[in-house]
């Protein structure tokens, strides 16, 4: 996707689980690859939150306006009624995987 959420560049989602088989609390379960230079804008999460789990790379999130590195290993939850973003700005693709689930 180009120009996600406002973000930069384009973001590369692979659906790990194909949305016709996803439980009916779920939106979205993928792996999402960042290049140098491409980010997802920030957004907020009405009515639903997403869990991102770092595999690797490295990273800046911005969390509700909280802004700091993440890298490997890292998780972040961003519950409905909050927001963040996320981009790269390192050599090496940030690999992670997110997951959406409807409340």
């Amino acid at each position: 996707r180009q120009y996600m959420r406002g973000g930069s560049g384009s973001v590369d989602i692979l659906n790990i689980v194909s949305k016709e088989h996803l439980p009916s609390k779920a939106r979205l379960v993928g792996l999402i690859t960042l290049e140098k230079g491409c980010g997802i804008g920030k957004h907020e999460h009405t009515g639903e939150s997403e869990i991102y789990y770092v595999l690797s790379g490295q990273g800046v999130l911005d969390d509700n306006g909280t802004v700091r590195e993440i890298k490997q290993g890292d998780c972040n939850l961003c519950r409905s009624g909050e927001s963040h973003a996320i981009s790269n700005e390192r050599d090496e693709p940030l690999k992670l995987i997110a997951a959406i689930i409807l409340e």
